[in-house]
């Protein structure tokens, strides 16, 4: 979940983002993301914490874009992402890379107000209401998360041994640290075409 406040015109790129990750062998760290993300933003500083408060059955991690006043005091262009204390290594990685997503938010998703967080809440609570721009927002950033986790050659690598029962997905997941269940997707018929519309 998102949470930033209104700065003006946002000059990011994900595209760019996405680009620079095909150029690297073998599993994409973190901290390659975070560091190119401030490399190629007005992004200046990106804050992480882990909060035993969080119960990841509710909520696995959130982000906070600065200026923020107390208690949490980021200034501008300064980012902090809170994550559950009780994700595990694999759950950790990817809620923490979807969350760095959130930096390439338009401005029209932030979730800034009181008005537009109760109406991605709402949303979340009851799935017949239409989705905001907010809460289509979080889903970009998991499509795009799951794009930077896997170069896109190794990705058909990984689809070429699948299909000819070289290797399980589970051995996908392992590879590339990632959850099962999220691994799966890299393997939808329309993942290039999800990712090509998100850059």
């Amino acid at each position: 979940m998102a949470v930033a406040q209104s700065v003006g015109d946002r000059q990011m790129s994900y595209s760019q983002l996405y680009d620079d990750i095909q150029g690297i062998h073998g599993k994409i760290s973190t901290n390659y993301i975070r560091t190119r993300i401030i490399a190629i933003t007005r992004i200046s500083r990106i804050k992480e914490q882990w909060s035993a408060e969080l119960d990841p059955n509710y909520m696995k991690g959130f982000y906070v874009e600065g200026p923020f006043g107390a208690p949490i005091n980021i200034s501008e262009n300064e980012v902090l992402i809170v994550l559950s204390r009780k994700l595990d290594k694999h759950m950790r990685r990817v809620v923490l890379t979807k969350e760095l997503m959130h930096t390439f938010d338009e401005e029209h998703e932030l979730t800034n107000t009181i008005d537009k967080f109760d109406a991605q809440v709402e949303r979340f609570c009851d799935p017949t209401v239409d989705a905001s721009p907010q809460f289509k927002a979080e889903t970009k950033a998991f499509w795009r998360a799951l794009g930077v986790l896997c170069q896109e050659q190794r990705r058909l690598g990984f689809e070429n041994q699948l299909k000819e029962g070289k290797i399980s997905l589970a051995v996908v997941a392992a590879a590339l640290q990632i959850p099962q269940q999220y691994a799966r997707n890299l393997f939808r018929p329309d993942f290039l075409k999800i990712i090509v519309a998100l850059k």
